[in-house]
């Protein structure tokens, strides 16, 4: 899988833009405020429905506009196999379709288009809270089981319905079938983000491994608000005094929606220990490491990179960029202008340079 061809209207900065994609490795090289990232958030919106910076479709739309239009032409190794993603926003609706034909479920669109971002605000994976940690490896099981986003969907809607039963004032028989429910889409949201964790850390073992020959480690662990036992009996036994503590706060205290994991550097906390390079380095790992799974699951994946490789010092970027080819995806990268070691190394691999300007 890889774009051979991009066409966006009204999207951010852009009124309209055309260009080609004619190699497996993609620099797009422009100053500051000539669209690089905007572009690179138009190819994610394609495949995630939603922006990696806001969740305000409306934002999206260019200043002046009520309606922006992105299409994608794509192919599997073959031309004649080639197919055309599009996807339109107007009037507060959006409709996605491939060779103009509407597309029922996002489990449909997974079947056509994967894409996997890496951007500066990625490292709030670690420096900032649970949320962009739930959000990674939630997106990271639907992209490969797109059934997870019913599973998800139904544990938000369960967190809400009990929130509000608890702002209320619940009654004993309601508060016991709410938070039986809780529990049990828990116990499954959560075996499915330990199980999803556990593969990305293996994954991530053997790129240490072959790349880095064993030189550091970075391990993850996985939190929950409250320990889910065995069974819902024994949770219930176990959390005598969760009745009371939630009716004083009116809200729920355990649940999928408040987990964490923690990722750790060389045995340490990477929030407080790691450097920003260092930071950068496990980001870029977890990712590489949710593409390699991911085309074990899916197959073909596109990988975005948004200016992300310019904090490393040209050895360790040289590895990573050895890391990146060797996934043998299409790579789409941002780079800013003037002409660095990062472009020098990529052309010489035969990558193709577009140039955006104001």
């Amino acid at each position: 899988m890889r774009i051979t061809h991009v066409h966006i209207k009204n999207f951010r900065c852009f009124q309209s833009l055309d260009l080609p994609f004619d190699t497996n490795i993609i620099l797009i090289e422009g100053i500051n405020g000539t669209g690089k990232t905007s572009l690179l958030e138009a190819l994610h919106y394609l495949c995630y429905l939603r922006s990696f910076r806001t969740h305000l479709p409306q934002e999206l739309v260019q200043f002046g506009q009520d309606n922006f239009f992105i299409k994608a032409r794509l192919e599997n190794g073959n031309p004649a196999d080639g197919y055309d993603l599009q996807v339109g926003f107007s009037n507060k609706k959006r409709l996605v379709k491939v060779n103009n034909k509407s597309i029922a479920s996002y489990k449909e669109l997974l079947d056509y288009y994967r894409i996997v971002t890496i951007t500066e605000d990625d490292l709030g994976l670690i420096k900032d809270g649970p949320e962009e940690r739930r959000l990674f490896i939630d997106q990271a099981i639907m992209l490969a089981n797109p059934e997870f986003f019913a599973l998800s969907k139904r544990c938000k809607d369960i967190v809400d319905n009990r929130n509000a039963l608890l702002k209320r004032g619940a009654s004993a028989e309601s508060y016991q079938l709410w938070t039986e429910q809780l529990w049990q889409i828990t116990q499954q949201i959560t075996h499915a983000r330990i199980e999803a964790l556990s593969h990305l850390q293996e994954e991530v073992r053997k790129l240490i491994n072959h790349y880095f020959s064993d030189e550091f480690t970075i391990t993850l662990a996985y939190y929950s608000k409250k320990a889910l036992c065995d069974s819902y009996q024994e949770f219930s036994e176990k959390h005598s005094s969760l009745y009371h503590d939630e009716q004083r706060f009116g809200r729920s205290l355990f649940g999928a929606h408040l987990d964490d994991f923690m990722i750790q550097f060389k045995d340490t906390k990477s929030k407080n220990y790691a450097s920003r390079g260092q930071q950068k380095l496990i980001v870029l790992l977890l990712k590489v490491a949710q593409v390699r799974r991911l085309m074990i699951a899916k197959g073909a994946v596109i990988l975005l990179l948004d200016d992300f490789m310019t904090d490393f010092d040209h050895g360790k970027a040289q590895t990573l960029l050895t890391v990146l080819i060797e996934l043998a995806v299409q790579l789409i990268f941002t780079i800013p202008t003037p002409e660095g070691f990062l472009q020098k190394v990529l052309l010489e691999k035969g990558a193709a340079k577009l140039k955006l300007t104001n």
